[in-house]
């Protein structure tokens, strides 16, 4: 081995050095490039509809069968019922505040009891329903034609129950909200499967993201959907669902939503990636 002065190997040690930490700068550089964002903008966007009709359909869990269903409150489209199709759902008007947004959207009807079982309670005409579309990052139009049903036990409030105005759901039942209105709150799962537009029980197609992001089986990331039920009460306590007895449940926790894609589709993914995508706020109004 050749002999080295001191100043020798100080020169050859600083150049190793130099070399080792050019090395982790491209390292670090190389991670960062692939890393998807800590901190993603969030995108928004939303449409407000009014209540459109009641009707005993449900065209997702019971198509071509008319009456079979319990009662439902619709929004946005104005022709949906048990025999509506893609085609017919397109081409037909909307209750939504933006012309584009021609799709399906129904809860059960709400009930104010008598407790009798003649008479199971008086129906209640909801105000308007308001769907959130958000995403925190880059996400995938909802394709055409997908429909999928989300929430039926208020639990877990992540998916579904009551507040008082904007924001999260706060308790499993109707409550007392004072001089602001009642609403009903669901939250549509965002991972896709990437193949199904239902399935048998409209919502094994689609799954809830975890801490990590979408499950393997579920690798298409959607926007995640968030209805607002406003109710014409302010007081709801002692109210109930058309749904809660055929479920097993009680006091308006049966709480569920459906929803068909059936936008006009190039209006959709344009705002996907104008508003979502680009992580911004976009209110579609009139």
């Amino acid at each position: 081995m050749p002999y080295l002065s001191r100043a020798g190997r100080s020169l050859a040690a600083a150049r190793g050095a130099g070399r080792a930490f050019r090395i982790l700068i491209s390292a670090i550089a190389l991670i960062a490039m692939l890393a998807p964002p800590a901190h993603a903008s969030k995108g928004v966007f939303h449409v407000s509809c009014d209540f459109s009709h009641a009707q005993r359909d449900d065209p997702i869990v019971s198509p071509g069968q008319p009456g079979v269903s319990h009662l439902h409150d619709f929004f946005g489209n104005v022709s949906t019922n048990a025999s509506s199709s893609y085609r017919s759902m397109t081409r037909s008007g909307t209750t939504c505040s933006f012309a584009a947004d021609t799709s399906g959207y129904w809860v059960p009807a709400l009930l104010r009891s008598s407790g009798t079982v003649a008479d199971p309670g008086t129906v209640v005409e909801p105000k308007s329903m308001t769907a959130y579309y958000l995403a925190r990052g880059d996400v995938q139009a909802p394709p055409k034609d997908l429909r999928m049903v989300a929430g039926g036990d208020t639990h877990n409030l992540k998916i579904s129950g009551y507040a008082c105005g904007e924001g999260n759901a706060t308790s499993s039942v109707p409550v007392d909200c004072g001089s602001r209105w009642l609403k009903g709150v669901i939250v549509f799962p965002s991972c896709w499967d990437g193949k199904h537009l239902d399935s048998a029980d409209h919502r094994s197609h689609m799954a809830y993201p975890t801490g990590r992001g979408c499950p393997r089986a579920f690798p298409v990331t959607l926007p995640k959907i968030v209805f607002h039920i406003t109710y014409g009460i302010h007081d709801g306590r002692g109210y109930t669902l058309v749904s809660d007895m055929m479920m097993g449940m009680r006091h308006g926790m049966s709480l569920h939503a459906d929803f068909w894609n059936t936008w006009n589709q190039s209006v959709l993914e344009q705002q996907v990636s104008t508003c979502l995508n680009a992580g911004q706020s976009c209110d579609l109004g009139d």
